[in-house]
């Protein structure tokens, strides 16, 4: 300290004295803030620091510490930056007045110099912790009293004092350090296990029989970095390691002296990983959600030749509309949809809510008008939207008592309206649904599906001599969901049914183009093209049919409603045929569209019609559907065995996806069997 001095140390008493001037003297810090201030008092013949109640002062060198300034600028700058490097490194053991007082009072490290500069800033400097200034705070942690025990007398127990000065912080950093070492050898052991497994994996794949074999490898699939599982393996290993750790301390009752801090700091940022996981899983998820609304109701256009052989082996056209049929739908869905609107009550912000879902019905009604000639593959088709009293004639000039208008009631019951009809990019820049229309999602503002039914049977049902019609189907299609979900054990409802191509198309596309339009709703959509035609695409997803094709069905057919979209299930879809088809369709939707198919059996087809040759005819043609999914199921893991890494994955996903819905296909046909024979024994029907 005698041979490297500093001008600062003559303002002792002007910083509190001997026990606080190294911390509140600035040039006494070990920080850049430090050396700045050490050269302004070489150059300002002023010094730097903080009162006793921690405001920002200024005071000049006195005369006698004068002679350690510079004479020169060069002088200057070797003793405020050589010269004040040692002389701090002379005080970290204490000042030459205290050290043989409690081992001298040092100087503060980095991290309480750092504070204790902040400190002064107006924001901080008001801030108080249980009545104590953030000034007398970091004060106490210097000279050691914060974290002091005291005796029956309220005074200091002296060898309870640990101050946290530059000794200390380099104390904390070294117990630290040894820390470090079982938190490195834990995450070692996981990233090598992690290796391990995938280099397994990767040599089942690829099937090893040779050296040159390991050099198919993908290298990047085996480096324990970026992977989802890794950051789950890592979580729990270092919940685990953190969870011995505090239970140990607990037990011992050492408690924060116990506790391996890096340790705990790891398992913060494994569970800081794993929630981003967490998140971009819940953008795909909410991505799906979406789709789901959009799809429900829907079995989607795999392919333009997957009803290229309909009306082959038996007539598909009970489950057909035609060109007003389709539209009297649409507006029947319109109507409803403007009736919910109608009875919307809500307690608070109850208009904003209608005149939200007024745009809603009115873009959606756009979106359809737009699509429509598109839907119909023809340029001059034009949707038509009829008061009430035209769509009533429209019905009756169709002749109601026949199954279409049973199906179109069925249809319409089970159209939810109010999902999003576009995507938006977050902040993120991830693909999510549009939260324009978010609030109406809500149990108190969303679709009451009661009122819904209610409207339908009043306004349609009752009028055209099918009273008490909705309540049947209502009854029927909740019970078939019910006895299928039962079975499954998967949860299924009415408005949230998805199949993996829609998920793919926004995953991987992020916006439909023409070619995903024809995919999903069997229609290009001819004139419309980026956000317009994925909405009409949307739009008219959540109508509740989909396009025929064109492919020459009798009665002037459009589209494909009741669930008869499922018995065309890969017609024409080349390798693997109804299993590729089937994969894209999911299980989920499988039930939804089953469901509906069942619905359409049992109430339409056999309550309705007696019609119990077409119902035996739509069964057979369902269990002909289940066997070529069966055998396209061969096709396709023959064609995964030859595949190379890339593509057997696909296979592999697709084969899995096949095979889950070949199961729920599988108990809808016994239900439907079940429910033909029934019928069959009560009408006395010997077989």
């Amino acid at each position: 300290e005698d041979k490297f001095p500093i001008p600062a140390d003559g303002n002792t008493p002007d910083f509190g004295g001997g026990l606080q001037h190294h911390l509140r003297d600035f040039a006494h810090h070990p920080t850049i803030v430090g050396l700045v201030f050490s050269l302004l008092t070489q150059f300002t013949y002023k010094s730097y620091g903080t009162d006793v109640l921690g405001n920002f002062i200024i005071v000049d060198v006195p005369q006698r510490s004068r002679i350690f300034i510079g004479e020169n600028n060069s002088s200057k700058i070797i003793n405020g930056t050589l010269v004040w490097f040692f002389h701090l490194i002379s005080d970290i053991a204490g000042s030459s007045s205290t050290a043989g007082l409690s081992g001298g009072t040092g100087i503060p490290g980095p991290i309480l110099s750092i504070a204790k500069e902040i400190s002064v800033l107006p924001f901080f400097k008001n801030l108080k912790m249980n009545d104590m200034s953030i000034s007398e705070l970091l004060s106490k942690l210097f000279n050691g009293t914060l974290l002091a025990e005291h005796d029956d007398k309220g005074k200091i127990i002296k060898d309870s004092v640990v101050k946290l000065d530059f000794r200390g912080e380099m104390g904390i950093a070294a117990e630290l350090g040894k820390q470090a070492i079982p938190v490195i050898a834990n995450e070692c052991i996981v990233r090598t296990f992690y290796m391990i497994r995938q280099l397994a994996q990767q040599i089942k794949q690829i099937n090893v029989r040779s050296i040159d074999d390991f050099k198919k490898i993908d290298i990047k699939k085996i480096i324990p970095v970026d992977s989802p599982t890794l950051t789950r393996m890592l979580t729990i290993a270092t919940g685990v390691f953190t969870a011995l750790d505090v239970s140990e301390a607990v037990i011992t009752n050492k408690y924060w002296v116990s506790i391996n801090y890096v340790g705990v700091g790891r398992f913060a940022l494994a569970l800081e990983g794993e929630m981003v996981w967490a998140l971009k899983r819940r953008n795909l998820r909410k991505i799906r959600d979406m789709y789901e609304k959009f799809y429900r109701n829907v079995f989607a256009d795999i392919d333009k030749r997957i009803y290229e052989r309909i009306g082959e082996g038996m007539e598909y056209d009970k489950f057909g509309l035609n060109e007003e049929q389709t539209e009297i739908l649409y507006n029947m869905e319109y109507y409803k949809t403007i009736n919910d609107i109608e009875c919307t009550k809500v307690p608070v912000g109850g208009e904003k809510i209608r005149e939200l879902k007024r745009e809603w019905i009115e873009e959606w009604k756009a979106y359809m008008t737009a699509g429509f000639s598109g839907f119909m593959n023809t340029g001059n088709a034009e949707l038509n939207w009829y008061t009430l009293e035209e769509l009533d004639d429209k019905i009756k000039d169709n002749d109601p008592k026949k199954p279409w208008f049973r199906l179109v009631l069925l249809e319409a019951m089970l159209f939810e309206p109010y999902f999003p009809m576009s995507t938006e990019t977050d902040k993120k820049g991830n693909e999510v649904p549009t939260k324009k229309y978010s609030k109406l999602n809500s149990p108190i503002a969303g679709y009451k599906k009661g009122e819904g039914d209610k409207y339908l049977e009043e306004r349609f049902a009752s009028v055209h001599q099918l009273s008490g019609y909705l309540n049947r189907l209502r009854k029927c299609y909740d019970k078939v969901i019910f006895e299928l979900n039962d079975v499954l054990k998967t949860a299924i409802t009415s408005i949230v049914i998805t199949s993996g191509i829609t998920i793919l198309a926004v995953a991987t596309a992020g916006a439909f183009a023409p070619a995903i339009a024809v995919t999903l709703v069997g229609a290009n959509f001819t004139g419309l093209s980026g956000a317009a035609l994925t909405s009409a695409c949307l739009a008219y997803l959540g109508g509740g049919a989909i396009a025929a094709g064109g492919f020459g069905m009798a009665g002037g057919t459009i589209a494909i409603v009741g669930g008869g979209a499922v018995l065309g299930l890969g017609v024409g879809a080349g390798v693997g045929g109804a299993a590729g088809a089937a994969s894209l369709m999911g299980k989920k939707n499988t039930i939804m569209q089953s469901a509906k198919l069942l619905v359409s059996v049992r109430e339409v087809f056999l309550n309705d019609e007696k019609d119990l040759e077409y119902s035996n005819t739509v069964y057979e043609k369902y269990v002909q559907t289940i066997q070529d999914i069966e055998k396209g199921l061969v096709e396709l893991r023959l064609k995964a065995d030859t595949a190379d890494n890339i593509e057997k994955k696909k296979l592999k996903a697709e084969i899995k996806s096949a095979e889950e819905t070949a199961k729920a296909m599988k108990i809808a046909m016994k239900s439907m069997n079940r429910y033909i024979s029934s019928y069959e024994v009560g009408m006395g029907i010997k077989k």
